[in-house]
């Protein structure tokens, strides 16, 4: 059905809405407010349709044919063919219909709040659900975090445009959705509101929080008392602890060196693998077919030699749908990323609790041999999982890379931690450990959003006893990240369609840059008595400088004239000998101090639009003007500040 038609059937209902309740009727804010907690409901049963959506296709596609398989060859072409199937019918659709679906779905909630006042069209919230659900279920290895939060910041500007707020609130609501989206996903509303502030947004503005909070918290209560975990959190029942080791945390720290490597490089073969497959496949159905037999043949053949991990928990072997999961290169990949959280040297637990009987069914005791078999299955995850995520967003899948991200950084924490175990045991944790502070690492490497990933890695283990080591290793890794490639994951694929955006958080390089650094300090002065004769001889002789300060008699600043002003006495018949400076100048302009920054000065040049700002300074309770500061060139200040960063 298309939109238009839809549009259609709403016209009454929005005149009406727009009539009774548009803006001015109702204040901003309190609106604002109302409609946020609305999108977070919404939100919230959107993440969980999508999970219901993604489990009963498995149930519908990928199940049957790992039970065929298990008597008939047939069914492990069932299982190459079912990603293939799925990847041609989402990338057809949305390429046709609806390009802002295709993809991760978090640079496109970006870029239409930079650019476009939050407006987002209404059917991509329907579209990205839809496709998502479809292309995750039939097993594309991608998230489905990325479009909750698209599809939580379309309700949100869907909201915004149907009560016709302004552009500042239509921002916020899309915000609160995609922050609502992050915390009906992954249970983490405290990550929810980092998330949209340090992501989407880009700010931590307080006038946005309270609509972003609210957004989060009922997203979340919805996803507790409807969602398919409740109260638990994502991966629970870790048992991790770091109780201020030294010997320990060299291991973290190299972690986490090595995880901002592997975050650039996932960035980086992402977008490489979209243009080379582009270049050489152009036809987007062509390349959906070839990118879904790539997951389709690796995905499988990987599920014949492991159908499940080497060893499993008591849990696990209790129940059906963990102990047979699907592929693990299929899907969100929490399954393996909840196995890996949980491994102990089965050693270092003998020795920690001298015999105590373990009540705990989650953890999974692995002896020397079983680290060696972990070590096997693991290793080649951490190459492949990259590659296929790839493929499938270059085949036009719609998933996020926040369950990648997660998927990579838990297996090679896995298999440093299992390495470090193998070979110097007494100088490290148990691989779990490794695994979980992995995760935090990688998600600040690809995403930028350090933050962001502490917090996220917290919500999603309910862990808070091994804080430190994440802390480290994503602070680490963001660091390096940022050294080797200055873009984010999400910048990159906007910067490469020639849309950077600046977000206000790029402003913090010229937050340390003092006015006095570039002020002009020699510049020409008039007399407040000067006729225009000779202020035009002066005008004439300074070229470089726009407005020129005006002078009393003892020395302090009566104004400046601006070329406007100049130009508007010019265009009448008045004598230029009868127009005197003080006629035309604006008087007591706002002045800057040279020990301001530029932040301050960028604000009080738009406080009284002018190109020109004197700076003065107080000497013997008298103000003296020592400056000129041009907005060019702080402009000019601010690129080169940028670039150099």
């Amino acid at each position: 059905m298309r939109w238009s038609r839809v549009r259609g059937w709403m016209a009454p209902v929005q005149d009406w809405l727009a009539l009774n309740l548009k803006r001015g009727t109702i204040p901003a804010q309190p609106l604002t407010i109302f409609l946020a907690g609305l999108v977070g409901v919404l939100a919230g049963y959107a993440s969980i349709f999508l999970s219901v959506m993604i489990h009963t296709i498995e149930n519908w596609t990928l199940r049957p044919f790992m039970e065929l398989a298990q008597t008939n060859p047939l069914g492990l072409v069932g299982l190459v063919v079912v990603p293939v199937i799925g990847l041609m019918i989402v990338s057809w659709y949305t390429r046709t219909y609806y390009p802002e679906a295709v993809g991760h779905g978090v640079p496109e909630v970006i870029k239409a709040i930079a650019r476009k006042d939050g407006v987002i069209r209404p059917p991509v919230a329907i579209v990205k659900l839809l496709a998502s659900g479809l292309c995750i279920g039939t097993g594309s290895s991608i998230g489905r975090e990325g479009p909750v939060v698209q599809i939580g910041a379309a309700f949100g500007s869907s909201a915004g445009q149907i009560f016709q707020l302004s552009a500042r609130n239509m921002k916020v609501l899309a915000a609160a959705g995609a922050a609502a989206g992050i915390s009906a996903t992954f249970h983490a509303p405290i990550a929810g509101v980092i998330f949209a502030s340090e992501i989407i947004l880009g700010n931590f503005a307080v006038e946005s929080l309270s609509a972003i909070v609210i957004a989060a918290v009922l997203a979340n209560v919805v996803q507790q008392n409807q969602g398919d975990h409740g109260l638990a959190p994502e991966f629970p029942h870790i048992e991790h602890n770091f109780d201020g080791a030294y010997h320990e945390l060299p291991s973290y720290i190299v972690l986490g060196l090595i995880c901002g490597l592997m975050a650039v490089g996932f960035t980086k073969l992402l977008y490489w693998f979209e243009d080379e497959s582009e270049y050489w496949i152009p036809k987007h159905w062509v390349r959906a077919i070839a990118c879904g037999l790539l997951l389709g043949v690796v995905g499988t053949s990987y599920y014949m030699l492991y159908d499940v991990a080497p060893k499993q928990s008591v849990a696990a072997q209790q129940d059906p749908e963990r102990s047979h999961p699907i592929p693990v290169l299929y899907g969100t990949g929490y399954a393996a990323i909840s196995h890996t959280l949980h491994l102990e040297n089965a050693q270092k637990v003998t020795d920690t609790i001298e015999g105590e009987k373990d009540t705990h069914d989650e953890n999974i005791r692995l002896s020397r041999a079983d680290m060696w078999k972990h070590l096997l299955w693991l290793l080649p995850l951490v190459v492949v999982k990259p590659f296929l995520t790839s493929a499938c967003l270059a085949g036009g899948g719609s998933g996020g890379i926040f369950a990648p991200s997660l998927f990579i950084g838990a297996t090679t924490g896995a298999v440093i931690g299992l390495f470090l175990n193998l070979t110097v045991p007494e100088w490290c944790d148990h691989p779990g450990a490794y695994a979980l502070v992995g995760m935090g690492a990688v998600v600040a490497g690809t995403t930028h959003g350090t933050l962001s990933a502490i917090v996220v890695v917290y919500e999603l283990t309910d862990d808070y006893r091994i804080i430190l080591p994440i802390m480290a290793a994503a602070g680490i890794a963001g660091l390096v990240a940022r050294w080797v490639d200055p873009e984010s994951i999400y910048e990159k694929k906007l910067s490469r369609r020639g849309e950077s955006i600046a977000r206000s958080h790029d402003l913090h390089h010229i937050e340390n840059v003092a006015v006095r650094e570039v002020m002009i300090r020699k510049f020409p002065t008039v007399k407040y008595t000067d006729n225009l004769m000779q202020i035009i001889k002066i005008a004439r002789e300074n070229p470089h400088i726009e407005s020129l300060p005006v002078m009393n008699e003892d020395g302090s600043l009566h104004g400046i004239i601006r070329p406007e002003d100049l130009h508007r006495v010019l265009d009448t018949d008045i004598s230029p000998y009868l127009v005197n400076a003080h006629d035309i100048a604006m008087v007591s302009p706002i002045a800057v101090s040279p020990d301001e920054n530029l932040i301050e000065a960028l604000r009080d040049f738009g406080t009284r639009d002018v190109d020109t700002l004197p700076v003065e300074i107080t000497s013997s309770g008298k103000r003296v003007l020592i400056g000129l500061l041009v907005r060019a060139d702080v402009m000019a200040r601010y690129r080169e500040e940028l670039l150099r960063n």
